[in-house]
């Protein structure tokens, strides 16, 4: 359902869970100059703001609204990147007393968006610096984990596309060269200028939530986005072997493929995914690995907004 030009909330009925879900997602154009702005303005989002300006006083917020749940997250699909800020809360049947927790969790919505701990037109100095440091340490951890370093060099190997070559939460280097002032500019874009999707998961009453967000300052925006993406195909081989301190050696792969998502043979894809390699039960781990030994581990992933299939497997050096 259209709010205004670029705006939408998406209503998702279901009776499965005790809690209700809303997910508010900005999305604007993969660019590697604004992945670790927008990065660390999800890690903003989910540590404090004006009202609730410390961690403790912010979680203790979220534990007076029955114990809801608030969490953020990074995604990228194609040449886009998504911020998500996603609560979950319990349903009124589940409440002693109907205070209306809809509307409270609501509003704790709107002063995470529109009342962040800002000072003078950048972060708070001193919970920014936190978080800034946490997002280098959380990308120094992961450096460390050999599959995922693999990845990201097997990547920056096979994409043309720079910001493609970059991890959804940045580099440490890119994160480094951020600033309060910086990431908090690149918000205020965001909430202005990102295409909005507002997910409701649960059971909602529909003229409800749209008389709630109809409070929210969403103004019509114009969105170019690219959810799909292909380069030109090449059938020279790129190839990168790496040392490093290891108990075991990774072996990546990556394969090009032109179907993606929405093609009439995407579904077929899906299927040969899962029978080469996705799975515990797929070819590649109960041949390879369980049959004749030849890995630790191996699967496969294929991403269907960009036509990548990688293979992925830990082997002895030798």
């Amino acid at each position: 359902m259209k709010i205004a030009d670029g705006v939408y909330v998406h209503f998702i009925p279901t009776q499965k869970y005790k809690t209700n879900r809303i997910v508010f997602r900005m999305t604007g154009s993969l660019n590697k100059q604004t992945i670790a702005k927008r990065a660390l303005v999800s890690q903003m989002l989910a540590t404090a703001n004006q009202t609730y300006p410390t961690v403790q006083s912010f979680k203790e917020r979220l534990a007076s609204l029955y114990g809801t749940q608030l969490s953020t997250r990074v995604l990228t699909k194609g040449l886009t990147h998504s911020v998500d800020i996603e609560l979950t809360y319990l349903k009124d049947a589940f409440i002693p007393t109907n205070n209306g927790l809809f509307w409270e969790v609501l509003g704790f919505l709107k002063e995470c968006l529109y009342k962040p701990l800002s000072r003078v037109a950048q972060y708070q100095n001193k919970v920014f610096d936190i978080e800034k440091q946490n997002l280098k340490t959380y990308l120094d951890v992961d450096t460390e984990n050999n599959y995922y370093y693999s990845e990201v060099k097997g990547r920056e190997l096979y994409f043309v596309n720079e910001g493609l070559k970059v991890p959804k939460y940045g580099q440490v280097e890119l994160v480094e060269a951020e600033t309060s002032f910086t990431a908090y500019q690149e918000f205020q874009s965001m909430l202005t200028r990102d295409r909005i999707d507002i997910f409701m998961v649960g059971e909602f009453d529909d003229y409800q939530v749209l008389q709630g967000l109809h409070r929210f300052p969403l103004e019509g925006r114009q969105v170019d986005l690219q959810f799909s993406y292909s380069q030109p195909y090449v059938n020279v081989v790129k190839e990168k072997i790496e040392p490093r301190q290891s108990s075991q050696s990774i072996l990546q792969l990556g394969y090009q493929f032109s179907c993606q998502y929405g093609d009439k043979d995407y579904f077929a894809l899906i299927v040969f995914n899962a029978m080469f390699g996705e799975f515990a039960h797929s070819a590649l781990f109960t041949t390879l690995r369980e049959k004749e030994g030849l890995a630790y581990s191996i699967s496969s992933q294929f991403d269907v907004f960009t036509g990548l299939l990688e293979v992925y497997a830990g082997i002895e050096k030798s």
